[in-house]
């Protein structure tokens, strides 16, 4: 028997009082909960994209973390041109990430191999791996189709705050107050 099936036993035999009856139970809590897992992305896994620019969107199952990310290469593709950051939007579950692809090519970038994307509740999330490649027939050169194109609207604009020190690095915007 598991330690948390042992506690969850035990805690039911010492709720049942002397007379036998059974007493309100308040639900079991355990802090963290499952690991945050990807339930979706632009491009959707396996799918197909446009060359250009593009906003790249991970949307996980729980809110998560605005500072714990990791993104890295994979095998099967090449590796994106993205700013530095991706950005958390405000539904806390999302983060996108601006970037820019060839046409024609072939794309595979590990999410959190180094786990470092983290729920709001402190858990690291499972590695996942998204490939996706470019059509060769289409190009986007404008940030509101690579909003549109990753269903957001042009209020998800800035994706990033770009901070030119000549390091070419860029930072997420302040919080607004």
């Amino acid at each position: 028997m598991s330690r948390l099936a042992a506690v969850v036993v035990a805690g039911a035999a010492l709720a049942v009082g002397a007379a036998g009856a059974q007493p309100s139970v308040s639900p079991l809590v355990i802090p963290g909960g499952p690991p945050p897992k990807v339930v979706a992305s632009y491009p959707a896994n396996g799918g197909q994209a446009p060359g250009g620019v593009i906003v790249l969107k991970i949307t996980f199952d729980q809110p998560m973390t605005a500072d714990a990310w990791s993104y890295a290469r994979a095998d099967g593709g090449d590796f994106p041109q993205c700013l530095e950051r991706p950005r958390l939007l405000a539904d806390k579950k999302t983060f996108v990430l601006l970037c820019t692809v060839q046409q024609g090519a072939a794309y595979a970038l590990s999410v959190n191999l180094a786990p470092r994307f983290a729920s709001a509740n402190g858990r690291s999330a499972e590695p996942y791996v998204l490939k996706f490649s470019t059509n060769s027939a289409t190009e986007v050169r404008d940030m509101h189709t690579a909003l549109t194109q990753a269903g957001l609207t042009d209020a998800d604009e800035p994706v990033m705050s770009w901070k030119d020190d000549g390091k070419g690095v860029s930072e997420t915007p302040a919080a607004a107050p």
